[in-house]
């Protein structure tokens, strides 16, 4: 079958592997055919790395294959994944890294098939593919957020797709007043200006130790640190959309304020995508303005090279095996 493999710095070629089989009675194979281009999937892209990945933490696809213990899905059912799997050694893995081939490729193997799958409908594919990774995050990161501080102020810096989905969560639960958006980025700036009472480039004045929450974008889109410590009132809060984020950001010489807590969301997990995919469907989450482009994998570089620019105008990039 084709795959995606990155054969050096900032590169992807097509390679022709193995089509995955079975190898525990909980797993499935599907038949991809859409697949997201994530953050993590962009610092592979950017990775001096010689490991053979095939890429692709988000996919939607169709169930070609079950093992014998599958109960929650079966053959031809349309189902996203949850890009985060724990497994049966209790080892945390991402699809699209060294330990689980992810789904820029023609098919995938799923291990525990019933708790990383779940069924989402045709006519919302190209959205519920992101349920569990880029929704997932930022549906639980505005969660944290209105949980530390219900009534609160609120900065999202970093409209990145993962930003935006946090943003669209806050305006969905009525504090879409008491929120400011940060991004340099200028056609997501716009764009995130449909969901915040102020956006900003972090080269504006900024309103200086102003909001109880700040909530920051994928590490990938993720400004100067020391704009989000400008930002946030003291005794307030800074959340992480992505789990490993705070390890990458608090570098050497960046010190924290004693009164500021610190934490980050947790990796979606089916339940939660389960929930996204209902709210889509009942159009109370709708993540249309996210899906920017869709691409054929064998346009594979351009498409990488789009998302991870990102020019004018890019959000999320999709990929059509």
């Amino acid at each position: 079958m084709q795959a995606l493999s990155f054969p050096s710095y900032g590169r992807v070629e097509i390679i022709e592997i193995p089509r995955p089989a079975l190898r525990e009675p909980s797993d499935a194979i599907v038949l991809v055919t859409t697949a997201a281009i994530g953050p993590w999937d962009i610092q592979r892209f950017f990775s001096a790395s010689q490991d053979n990945v095939v890429p692709g933490g988000e996919f939607a696809g169709l169930v070609v294959e079950t093992g014998a213990d599958v109960t929650a899905v079966v053959l031809d059912d349309l189902v996203t994944n949850t890009v985060h799997h724990v497994s049966s050694n209790g080892l945390n893995q991402l699809f699209g890294s060294t330990a689980l081939p992810g789904g820029h490729a023609e098919y995938v193997r799923v291990p525990n098939a019933d708790t990383t799958l779940t069924k989402i409908a045709a006519s919302g594919e190209e959205r519920a593919v992101l349920a569990g990774g880029t929704a997932g995050l930022g549906v639980n990161v505005a969660a944290i957020a209105l949980e530390v501080s219900p009534n609160g102020s609120f900065a999202v810096v970093g409209c990145d797709p993962i930003g935006m989905v946090a943003l669209i969560t806050l305006k969905n639960n009525g504090v879409g007043n008491r929120v400011i958006a940060i991004e340099d980025h200028l056609a997501r700036r716009t764009l995130a200006s449909g969901f915040a009472t102020q956006t900003l480039s972090s080269k504006d004045t900024l309103p200086l130790k102003q909001v109880d929450v700040v909530i920051v974008g994928s590490i990938q889109e993720a400004l100067e640190f020391e704009t989000v410590l400008s930002l946030v009132k003291p005794g307030g809060h800074i959340v992480f959309s992505e789990p490993y984020a705070p390890a990458r950001t608090l570098l050497p010489g960046i010190t924290l304020p004693a009164d500021i807590t610190m934490s980050s969301t947790s990796w979606p997990t089916n339940l939660d995508a389960k929930k996204i995919v209902t709210a889509m469907q009942i159009k109370r989450l709708d993540l249309t303005p996210l899906v920017s482009h869709v691409i054929p994998l064998d346009e594979a570089q351009e498409a990488y090279e789009a998302a991870a620019g990102p020019s004018s105008g890019v959000q999320k990039v999709l990929l059509k095996p």
